[in-house]
């Protein structure tokens, strides 16, 4: 089967419903989340049954759907009125799908396509100019909202949780060179670069050299992995330039932030997912992992996740694990920044039976 896929582009998105009444910032993050797809006549699209949370419209060709219950129901045809709209919605599908010609497809994320459809109904106010201690302030809550959209780290947030942390959020400017975490410190705030840029440095036990690590453009966040994990700072972040950043108190950040996007497996479902085809990431020091893990984990410790990151392969699901949960949290969350799918094995390792592990 010959399948031609790439990103969908906004104009066609435009053309379907109900993506016409969304602002184009949020097609062009749906844009991401989309693909078009050639397929011969034959070929399922999906089967009766299937769980797969994709959101499918015809543009050119002939889709029939039947179902085991009642047989053939109806044929969907590209350019009509009604392949406007998307093809069976329902998860599970209630029907099967299977192309009666050769048929040109876009296929949408429909998780990607919820949250951007219950932010485009988000009301954001006026841009408002306050007076603050580091002087006037233009507070443009709209502004917020879009880099927050394009950021994994808050685009499977609910709706409600959003509009808490537009209020929430608070703005502050700061000069090149202002050091805002400093490794070793406990954590008090999550952060978010609205203007300048940030260096990242973790200083090096075994030589008490700096070690710069990334630089933080507008858009990115920092500052989770203490909040989470309850353990010192793991690194500095230092400005290189004059900026503005938005930051979260711990404990809003856990309440609107952390809670919502982390997924826990107890042991049996973590199981059920790897045969399915996720993967296990032991995010224990080197030393922990070779005393007891699971065989075929690969050992990614917390302070090495920002760089391993770019090496990863984006298609599976990540199920990160600890000795209580607490790394693993953090962990994930992490990686959840950079766009993977991620899950937390609950209570960690000493809920894995002795059986399962690789020992020393």
């Amino acid at each position: 089967m010959q399948t031609i896929a790439i990103h969908a582009d906004t104009e066609l998105l435009q053309q379907l419903e109900p993506l016409s009444a969304m602002p184009a910032e949020q097609l062009e993050e749906l844009s991401r989340h989309s693909r078009t797809r050639a397929l011969p006549a034959g070929t399922y699209l999906y089967h009766e049954g299937d769980k797969e949370r994709q959101t499918l419209y015809v543009i050119d060709g002939k889709v029939a759907l039947s179902s085991r219950a009642h047989g053939a129901e109806q044929v969907i045809e590209g350019g009509t009125p009604q392949s406007r709209y998307p093809v069976a919605r329902e998860i599970p599908r209630r029907s099967s799908a299977v192309a009666l010609t050769p048929v040109h497809l876009v296929c949408i994320d429909s998780d990607a396509l919820e949250t951007l459809l219950a932010w485009g109904q988000i009301a954001c106010p006026d841009t408002e100019v306050i007076m603050s201690q580091d002087g006037i302030l233009t507070i443009d809550k709209g502004s917020w909202l879009n880099k927050m959209l394009r950021s994994p780290t808050f685009n499977k947030l609910p709706p409600a949780n959003i509009e808490q942390l537009l209020d929430r959020l608070e703005p502050f400017k700061v000069g090149a060179g202002d050091v805002i975490i400093k490794q070793g410190d406990s954590g008090d705030y999550f952060y978010m670069v609205n203007e300048g840029i940030a260096l990242v440095s973790r200083q090096l036990d075994e030589t008490g050299d700096a070690m710069e690590f990334a630089e933080l453009k507008e858009g990115d966040s920092f500052g989770e992995s203490a909040l989470i994990s309850n353990k010192p700072r793991n690194a500095t972040v230092t400005m290189m330039t004059p900026g503005v950043l938005l930051r979260l108190s711990k404990e809003d950040f856990v309440t609107l932030l952390q809670e919502p996007t982390l997924q826990w497996l107890d042991f049996e479902q973590a199981r059920e997912q790897v045969a399915h085809g996720a993967r296990w990431v032991d995010v224990r020091l080197p030393s922990e992992f070779s005393h007891a893990h699971l065989g075929d984990a690969a050992n990614i410790p917390m302070q090495d996740l920002h760089k391993c990151s770019t090496e990863l392969d984006p298609s599976p699901t990540y199920i990160c694990y600890c000795d209580s949960g607490r790394r693993s949290s953090a962990a994930a969350f992490v990686l959840s920044q950079y766009g993977f799918k991620t899950c937390v094995l609950k209570n960690g390792i000493q809920s894995v039976p002795e059986a399962q592990l690789t020992t020393a």
